[in-house]
C-alpha cells in the first residue's frame, strides 16, 4: 500500500499536445524513471501503459486519458496522459480541471502544430501554469533553439529554458541542468541518471544560457531584481523561488528538452515538476452551491480537517471489472469503507477500497487527502462531472467544463426490438464520456448521437456492431428549424359548436407582431369591459401557446412573437375555457398567415484553427456554406507555423459534415469548435426545399 502524502507533497500534472508528439511514450518514460514500470511500451506492440484499452491498442492512438504516478523523494507526482486528437479533446479538458499544471509536449522538428495552438489558447484562457517539454531531440534535423524560437513566435510565450541538450539528433546523449549546472545522462535501463560536471567544451555556452535564466528568474520578485541589478549572484533556491512565482501565475513557462524514447531529460522533467509546479493550494476556496438549490452559495476549503468533497472528472467502464470512478478530493479526505453522498443526484454511495492507477493497474491507497487524485470502483449511480461529499455536509461543486459536440449521426436500430439494447449501451457510453450525447429529438423525430468527431462516433458504432452484434443504421440528422412572423397583423376567430345540450362558444380578436430575435413569446391581455370574462383568459393563452407549437409553413415551432388579446365575445351558457382555447389557437394561426411568416434556421458560432497555407480554402469554403466570417486571428507573416483562428457564423445545415470535409481539405491540419449562436431568417429556394422535405417527413411519419 502507498504511503500517505500531505497536500503540500502532491503535484498534479496533465500531459497534452498535438498527436504523435510522443505524449504516451513520455508518460511511460516518466513511470520508468520513477520505478513504476520495467520498460517503455511500444504502440505497435500495444504495450504502452496509457493505451490499455483494446480499441487503443488496435488503432495505436490514445482515445482516453490515463492516470499514473511517481514517488520522488517525499513527493507524489500524479500524471495524467491525454489524447492528442481533436475527436478526444474532452478527455484533455477534463484532466486539466484537476491538474495544477500542464506538460505541453512539442516535437523538436515539427514545432508548434494545430493542437499545440489550441491547447495553448485553452491554458492561457484558464490561466493554467505550463511546462514545455521539447521531445524527440534525437530526431534528424532536431533543433533546440529553433524550436524555442518557434514556440516564442507562434504562441507568444515567455519561456525560460531550464536545460540545454548534450548534442542533437543522433548525437544526443543527455542534458545540462542549467539550475544546478550539472550534466544528466540516463543509465542504460532508463531507471536513473548519471550526474556529472558540465563538459568543458560546452561550459561557456551553458553559463551564457544560465545568465539568461538568472535574469528571467529575478523578475519573479522585486528583491531578486534588485539583487540581480546590483550584480549579485542568485542562489539555486532564489532561482527556484523566482521561477515558481511566475509559473504559478502562468507568466513564465519553463522549457525542458529530451527524448522520451531514450529516457533523456526525463529525470530533469520530474525534478522540475517537484521543484516548480505548485501543490494543490491549502486553504483554496471552491465556490459550490446547495444540493438542488443553485442560488444557495456554498464554499469549501482545501483543508484536510474540513468535510469531504470531491469532483468526478473521469469514468471508465470495463466490461469485466465494472465502473472505475476517478475523482479529485478538493476538501477533507476520503477514507475506505464509508458512505458518501452524490449531491448531484441526491443518492448515497458506498466507498469500499480506494486506489490509484498506473494505466490499467490498481494500487491500494490508505486514503485520498485533499488535493490528491484517486479511484474508487463499482459506484452504481455516479458518473463524470458528479460531486461526492460528506453525507452531513452536502455541496455541489462546479461541473467539469467540457466542449460541445461538433458531429452527429441520426441512428436507428436495423432490426425491430433492438432499440432498447442499443439505448442501454449508448447510455453507459454517455456516462463514461459526457462529450458524447444520445437523445431523442422530438422536433425532428430522430434519435441523435453526437460527439467530437466522425472517428469518435464511428468507433462507438463499430463496437456496437462487432462486440454486441447489433445492427445500427445511420443518417444525417435533420435540422430543427423555427418559424416566426415579419409584420403586424390582426385576426379574429369565433368557435361555435352546437351538439345538443350545452354547446361551445368563444370568440377572440388578436393582434400579433414580431419580437426581436430571441425575444421568445409575449402575451398581453388588453381586454376591457369584461367582453371576455376573466376566468376564460387563461384558456385563450393556452390556445396561443398551443398554436406556437406548430407554425403555418411547415409545422416548426414558432418563436419571437407578441400576441395581444384585445376583444372578443362569450355566451352565458355555452362558453368554457376549452372553447376559448380552441378559438385562441385558430386565431393565432390566422394571424400568422397574415403576418408574413418565414422560416428561421439555427446558426452556429464556429472557430476554425488552421495553418495559414489553407486560409484561402477555408474562407472560400465558409462563403460557399452561406457563412459570414467575423474575424481572423492571424499570426505574424514571419511565423514558420502561420497558425490562425477563423471565426465565423455558419448555418447548422451546412455544418453537418464539416469535420469530414475540413480534414479532407487540409490533410488533417485544421480543427474546429462550434456552438449554437442564434437563428437567422431563410427564404427563397432554400426555404422551399426545407418546407418540402418537412412535409414529406410528416407524411411518412403519419403513414407508419
Amino acid at each position: 500500500m502507498l504511503k500517505e502524502y500531505k497536500t503540500d507533497q502532491i503535484r498534479n500534472v496533465a500531459i497534452l499536445g498535438h498527436g504523435s508528439t510522443g505524449k504516451s511514450t513520455l508518460f511511460d518514460s516518466m513511470l520508468l524513471m520513477g520505478g513504476k514500470i520495467d520498460k517503455i511500451g511500444n504502440p505497435a506492440d500495444g504495450t504502452l501503459t496509457s493505451d490499455y484499452d483494446d480499441e487503443e491498442k488496435s488503432r495505436q492512438i490514445s482515445i482516453r486519458s490515463a492516470l499514473g504516478f511517481v514517488e520522488l523523494d517525499d513527493v507524489k507526482i500524479n500524471i495524467i496522459d491525454t489524447p492528442g486528437m481533436s475527436d478526444f479533446i474532452g478527455e484533455a479538458r477534463a484532466a486539466l480541471q484537476v491538474a495544477e499544471a500542464a506538460i505541453l509536449v512539442v516535437d523538436a522538428v515539427d514545432g508548434v502544430q494545430i493542437e499545440t495552438e489550441k491547447a495553448w489558447r485553452y491554458l492561457t484562457e484558464n490561466n493554467i501554469p505550463r511546462i514545455i517539454f521539447i521531445n524527440k531531440m534525437d530526431k534528424e534535423r532536431a533543433s533546440f533553439q529553433k524550436t524555442i524560437d518557434n514556440i516564442a513566435n507562434n504562441l507568444g510565450a515567455k519561456v525560460a529554458p531550464l536545460c540545454m541538450p548534450l548534442g542533437e539528433g543522433a548525437s544526443l546523449k543527455g542534458i545540462v541542468d542549467l539550475v544546478d549546472m550539472k550534466a544528466l545522462v540516463p543509465k542504460t535501463d532508463g531507471k536513473g541518471v548519471t550526474v556529472s560536471d558540465v563538459p568543458a567544451d560546452i561550459k561557456q555556452e551553458a553559463e551564457g544560457h544560465r545568465n539568461g535564466l538568472l535574469e528571467l528568474a529575478a523578475e519573479g520578485e522585486d528583491a531578486l531584481i534588485e539583487k540581480f541589478l546590483d550584480g549579485g549572484e542568485l542562489t539555486v533556491e532564489e532561482i527556484r523561488r523566482g521561477i515558481t512565482a511566475q509559473l504559478k501565475a502562468a507568466k513564465l513557462h519553463p522549457v525542458i528538452c529530451g527524448s522520451s524514447l531514450k529516457s533523456i531529460g526525463i529525470r530533469n522533467l520530474l525534478n522540475v515538476i517537484k521543484a516548480f509546479v505548485p501543490p494543490p493550494e491549502t486553504g483554496r476556496e471552491y465556490n459550490g452551491h446547495g444540493m438542488g438549490d443553485r442560488e444557495a452559495a456554498k464554499k469549501v476549503q482545501c483543508k484536510p480537517d474540513q468535510p469531504f468533497a470531491g469532483v468526478v472528472w473521469k469514468t471508465y467502464i470495463d466490461q469485466y471489472a465494472g465502473r472505475f470512478t476517478y475523482l479529485k478530493v478538493v476538501s477533507g479526505e476520503l477514507l475506505p469503507d464509508v458512505e458518501v453522498l452524490n449531491s448531484t443526484r441526491n443518492a448515497k454511495e458506498r466507498i469500499s477500497k480506494i486506489y490509484t492507477m498506473v494505466g490499467g493497474k490498481q494500487f491500494d491507497m490508505p486514503k485520498i487527502t485533499c488535493g490528491d487524485i484517486g479511484v474508487v470502483v463499482k459506484l452504481e449511480k455516479t458518473i463524470t462531472r458528479d460531486t461526492l461529499c460528506d453525507t452531513k455536509n452536502s455541496v455541489v461543486l462546479p461541473l467539469v467544463n467540457l466542449p460541445n459536440p461538433v458531429f452527429s449521426y441520426a441512428i436507428e436500430a436495423g432490426k425491430k426490438g433492438e432499440e432498447d439494447k442499443i439505448g442501454q449501451i449508448l447510455g453507459r457510453i454517455t456516462d463514461e464520456n459526457p462529450t458524447i450525447t444520445y437523445a431523442f429529438n422530438a422536433e425532428t423525430k430522430q434519435t441523435v448521437l453526437s460527439g467530437m468527431g466522425e472517428m469518435q462516433l464511428d468507433m462507438i458504432l463499430k463496437s456496437i456492431r462487432e462486440k454486441n452484434k447489433l445492427e445500427v443504421v445511420t443518417s444525417e440528422p435533420r435540422v430543427a428549424y423555427r418559424e416566426t412572423i415579419t409584420k403586424k397583423a390582426e385576426a379574429q376567430y369565433r368557435h361555435k359548436k352546437q351538439s345538443g345540450g350545452h354547446g361551445q362558444y368563444g370568440e377572440v380578436y388578436i393582434r400579433v407582431e414580431p419580437l426581436p430575435r430571441s425575444g421568445g413569446y409575449e402575451f398581453v391581455n388588453a381586454i376591457v369591459g369584461g367582453v371576455i370574462p376573466r376566468q376564460y383568459i387563461p384558456g385563450c393563452e393556452k390556445g396561443f401557446k398551443e398554436g406556437l407549437e406548430e407554425g403555418v409553413l411547415a409545422k416548426f415551432p414558432v418563436v419571437d412573437v407578441k400576441v395581444e388579446l384585445y376583444f372578443g365575445s362569450y355566451h352565458d351558457v355555452d362558453s368554457s375555457e376549452m372553447s376559448f382555447k380552441i378559438a385562441g389557437r385558430q386565431a393565432l394561426k390566422k394571424g400568422m398567415e397574415a403576418a408574413g411568416p418565414i422560416l428561421l434556421e439555427p446558426v452556429m458560432e464556429v472557430d476554425v484553427y488552421v495553418d495559414k497555407d489553407f486560409m484561402g480554402d477555408i474562407l472560400n469554403d465558409i462563403n460557399g456554406r452561406r457563412g459570414r466570417v467575423l474575424g481572423m486571428g492571424a499570426k505574424d507573416e514571419n511565423d514558420s507555423a502561420g497558425l490562425s483562428v477563423v471565426k465565423a457564423n455558419v448555418p447548422l445545415s451546412e455544418m453537418q459534415r464539416y469535420s469530414i470535409d475540413l480534414r479532407a481539405m487540409t490533410s488533417g491540419k485544421a480543427t474546429f469548435e462550434m456552438k449554437f449562436s442564434h437563428y437567422d431568417p431563410i427564404s427563397g429556394k432554400i426555404a422551399d426545399k426545407v418546407i418540402e422535405e418537412r412535409k414529406k417527413m410528416l407524411e411518412d411519419e403519419s403513414n407508419k
